[in-house]
């Protein structure tokens, strides 16, 4: 299959019908409970060119009728690892349909699934989804701005062959690993500055973009501000990296310029997959490093304890491989300040 990437130039020379597959979910009569009907993405997605100011358009909606229980459109490209970005305000129904959004190669999860689902309310709640059949798991993400329905925001995907990334504004707030594994769906956190999860079940790597609608037949519901130019997919890396500041476990303040009076722990970094792993660790005071993985029995073991000098900048690797990794430091002298800690794994 093809990934050429989808972006508004592409929408301007092709119709959306091109570029999307359409179905809609319908309720039956007294023989059938529901059916399934193929349409055209162009009657559900409707926009113009024409800006009331820059990138705002007179028209810009994907709407779902009344008595249509689902409309889902998705990519007839297929991406083997996706960068997936959406600038759009979600919407601001107190209740309603079900929003899915970013990647799956088709309903039910059969295929495999990466991607957001926003359930509306006062709050709305946003969560990452990964895996694929029997199992995919969701986790609520950390950080959903409460300004969701008032203004753009930025909602990310970075999918890797060993795992997969959600982003908000550019701020990570999720990461799901896809080992595959037999302990079934693994939430490991979702508190700040992200969720992690594990999914037991690899989702496929080749899956299509994913716009979907779905509940409440009772009622018409219309997604403004979703406009093509507000879509960008295009094929990304298969190989993750990443350049982290250790944060505070539970929290999105780092450990760097933090004060510390007995220990701090930090929050989890991945580390499936990665070649190269090292710590970066600096601090006014002695103490001790202690560098710690997580297992599927489903806690924290220690891998190495090093010693810390004052105001001297410690690297260490961390030479295994290991789903997770975390850092606990306890200075011998306190108050003790972090100038350093972070982490670096290609």
């Amino acid at each position: 299959m093809s990934h050429k990437g989808i972006r508004l130039a592409r929408f301007m020379h092709e119709s959306v019908d091109e570029i999307f597959y359409c179905w809609i979910r319908r309720c039956g009569g007294e023989d059938f409970g529901e059916e399934f009907i193929l349409d055209k993405a162009s009657r559900y997605w409707l926009f113009d060119y024409r800006e009331k100011q820059y990138t705002v358009f007179t028209k810009a909606a994907y709407i779902k009728p009344k008595e249509v229980v689902t409309v889902s459109l998705r990519s007839k490209d297929t991406f083997p690892y996706g960068v997936f970005d959406l600038a759009v305000k979600l919407p601001p129904w107190p209740k309603g349909p079900t929003l899915w959004f970013g990647f799956e190669i088709e309903d039910l999860f059969g295929g495999g699934v990466i991607h957001y689902r926003f359930v509306p309310g006062t709050p709305g709640s946003l969560a990452a989804c990964a895996g694929a059949f029997p199992e995919p798991v969701c986790v609520e993400l950390p950080g959903f701005p409460l300004d969701y329905a008032e203004k753009r925001h930025v909602y990310s995907i970075h999918v890797y062959r060993s795992m997969a990334v959600w982003l908000i504004d550019g701020k990570i707030r999720g990461i799901i690993l896809y080992p595959e594994h037999n302990i079934g769906k693994h939430v490991i956190t979702n508190k700040p500055p992200y969720a992690v999860a594990l999914a037991p079940v690899k989702p496929s790597t080749h899956l299509s973009i994913l716009l979907d609608i779905d509940g409440c037949p009772e009622g018409e519901y219309v997604w403004e501000d979703l406009h093509p130019w507000n879509l960008r997919v295009l094929p990304g890396d298969p190989e993750p990296k990443f350049a982290l500041k250790f944060c505070k476990y539970g929290s999105d303040e780092t450990l760097a310029g933090s004060t510390v009076e007995s220990e701090i722990v930090s929050h989890p970094v991945p580390a499936y997959d990665l070649k190269s792993k090292t710590v970066f660790f600096k601090a006014s005071a002695p103490g001790t490093l202690r560098i710690e993985i997580y297992t599927l029995s489903g806690t924290w073991e220690e891998y190495d304890t090093v010693s810390v000098l004052g105001n001297k900048l410690l690297k260490e690797k961390v030479d295994h491989e290991a789903l997770l990794a975390r850092i606990i430091y306890k200075p011998s002298k306190t108050p003790a300040h972090i100038d350093v800690a972070e982490y670096l794994a290609v």
